[in-house]
């Protein structure tokens, strides 16, 4: 659901033939092993407009529905409406769920492992959810899950502060506070990181724009906390990250390992190679994307 409606078995994605199923699978996930009535369901697929045959082409939806399922009992007809059972972290959208609550939990303690899990949950996203089903039912849940990745990403980089990358991650919060002018945490963040990384002037100027974002558009001066580490950066009393211990480890004798989870931009890289048996050879190169999108390659 974390993107496009899918249903996938093993490496292969499953075809859903058009709009009407992609809904109706949409909806019976976002009640998963509930039963959904059978006038929600028609009114998702069919909104305000009224079909006295509405109930049988629901069920020749079903019928096609479970024929793409790995079981077609998992969708079952009972006398408050249908019901698809799903099993534990089998729906990505709880998947994510998961692997954000455990990367939340770590942050405080652990936060390597809140890193590895949070970066987890967020390479499960495909794009927005439900990219290709837009009914009122499903618009909440798109939204709440929209603002709980935005807050996953917020704790991902809370955690990387904490193992001072600060450096690294200059860039791409400051694309996220521009895509974002009105979230305080993401300004405070990159404001606490600008200050880490030396850039002390840089910092207190991050404060005067996210200031000036909230004044001028919602007429609201910054929260107690932005305020508090507005005068602290300007004290010049905002302590160093602190260094992850590795409690119970062995001093590792060997080579790192690879890098996990980074796949793909072939295209890419081979380009950027070519790039230097040019004649001339092209010695600069700028990366451009989206916060997030893999500009960093071995970071993601």
């Amino acid at each position: 659901m974390l993107g496009p409606v899918e249903v996938r078995r093993g490496d292969r994605v499953e075809v859903l033939s058009g709009r009407l199923q992609r809904t109706l699978l949409g909806v019976l996930l976002e009640r998963a092993n509930q039963p959904v009535p059978v006038d929600v369901l028609t009114d998702a697929l069919w909104g305000d407009r009224p079909d006295p045959r509405a109930a049988q082409k629901l069920q020749l939806h079903v019928h096609r529905l479970r024929g793409v399922l790995d079981t077609p009992d998992r969708l079952s007809f009972c006398p408050t409406g249908y019901q698809l059972r799903t099993r534990p972290d089998e729906v990505d959208a709880e998947r994510f769920e998961t692997l954000v609550k455990a990367g939340v939990a770590a942050s405080g303690c652990e936060p390597q492992r809140a890193i590895e899990s949070l970066r987890a949950a967020l390479t499960s996203w495909r794009g927005a959810p439900f990219a290709d089903v837009e009914v009122p039912v499903l618009a909440d849940w798109a939204r709440r899950l929209a603002e709980h990745r935005l807050a996953a990403v917020e704790s991902l980089y809370e955690a990387e502060l904490a193992c001072g990358l600060h450096e690294a991650v200059i860039g791409e919060l400051a694309d996220l506070v521009r895509e974002h002018p009105w979230r305080e945490r993401l300004h405070g963040l990159l404001m606490t990181t600008l200050h880490r990384a030396g850039r002390r002037s840089e910092a207190l100027e991050a404060y005067r724009r996210a200031r000036h974002a909230l004044v001028s558009e919602l007429g609201l001066e910054p929260g107690p906390e932005l305020r508090e580490l507005h005068r602290r950066i300007l004290a010049d009393d905002l302590p160093a990250p602190r260094p992850e211990v590795a409690v119970g480890r062995d001093v590792p004798a060997q080579l790192p390992l690879d890098v996990r989870g980074f796949v793909g931009r072939e295209a890419e890289l081979a380009e950027l190679d070519g790039l230097l048996s040019a004649e001339p050879p092209v010695v600069v190169s700028a990366v451009t994307g989206t916060a997030g999108a893999g500009k960093t390659g071995p970071r993601i």
